[in-house]
């Protein structure tokens, strides 16, 4: 029973949550979309797995995301606002919180929280508007981005795993 309640954190549902709604595969507007077909987002999903690198190696290794509670309270409200308004970036921000938060971020690994704009649709548009450039050349700066955004995560030491409570 015990195992039982590691695995069905609420932590863990919410992500299953915003990663449903983030990708949208039944209305063809979500990042899956995004990826497949905008000539602003190639390489988006590249990014996005590049970027997870850090919360992957932290989630491997044990860091128990129990102390990040207010993150993914703050990643549902965020997931749940933008699936009511229709507001893609504030789903794809939820999901990028709570994978903060089953990563435990803490330290500089805000920062690389922060970079998570790099796998997002708005970094295409963004980057040809700021920088003047063809979309054909938008993967350059988002994949430089999300490699310096794992630069960043791999450099944190990963969050020790809590103590085990003891038995009552």
């Amino acid at each position: 029973m015990k195992a039982l309640r590691h695995i069905l954190r609420v932590e863990w549902l919410v992500a299953a949550f915003c990663a449903w709604h983030a990708a949208d595969p039944l209305h063809d507007a979500g990042l899956s979309h995004a990826w497949r077909h905008s000539p602003y987002d190639r390489y988006g999903w590249l990014a996005f797995f590049i970027w997870l690198i850090p919360a992957v190696r932290n989630v491997v290794a044990g860091a128990d995301p129990g102390g990040r509670f207010a993150l993914t309270l703050v990643s549902l409200g965020l997931a749940l606002t933008g699936v009511i308004g229709d507001l893609n970036f504030l789903v794809y921000c939820g999901l990028a919180g709570i994978i903060g938060a089953l990563a435990n971020v803490s330290g500089r690994a805000w920062l690389w929280l922060a970079l998570t704009f790099c796998w997002m649709p708005a970094f295409g548009y963004g980057v040809c508007e700021i920088l003047h450039l063809s979309p054909h050349l938008v993967p350059i700066p988002r994949l430089l981005v999300a490699i310096f955004a794992t630069g960043v995560g791999l450099s944190q030491p990963v969050p020790a795993p809590s103590a085990p409570q003891p038995k009552s």
